[in-house]
């Protein structure tokens, strides 16, 4: 029986992960697929598969390196006019919806009209409350 070959250790010299060459997701060595995208990691031994999971390795780096000056400097609780206007435009579609819902249930005595109409009145009002009243 072959002994399996040993891949090089680029990330933080523990050869027990291995990155996916497809999606550069960091597996288990014992794995046969990668756990995201679920494509073959084992690979072939030679320059040009080192090359290519030493870029894997880099662009992972990168990619969370990145994520993690954004989440520093992106600051909390703070929502931009569009957003803010999107979320007023969608409370009050939704009450407006369910209160034109509620009056038609109500003069025809529709129990199931009448409670989808509450649902609408109550998400609308949850999505403006929660614009106007901070936590």
């Amino acid at each position: 029986m072959d002994k399996p070959k040993k891949e090089p250790a680029l990330l933080h010299h523990k050869p027990e992960i291995r990155l996916c060459l497809n999606c550069g997701f960091p597996n288990r060595d014992s794995d046969k697929n990668c756990m995201y995208c679920r494509t073959s990691v084992v690979d072939d031994a030679g320059l040009i598969s080192w090359m290519r999971q030493t870029y894997y390795i880099l662009r992972w780096r990168w990619q969370l390196k990145q994520r993690r000056e954004k989440a520093c400097t992106a600051p909390k609780g703070h929502l931009s006019f569009l957003n803010l206007l999107g979320f007023f435009i969608v409370g009050a579609t939704l009450s407006s919806v369910g209160l034109y819902w509620f009056s038609g249930a109500v003069a025809e005595n529709s129990f199931s009209s009448g409670l989808i109409a509450i649902l609408f009145l109550s998400y609308g009002i949850i999505t403006l409350r929660s614009l106007f009243i901070k936590k």
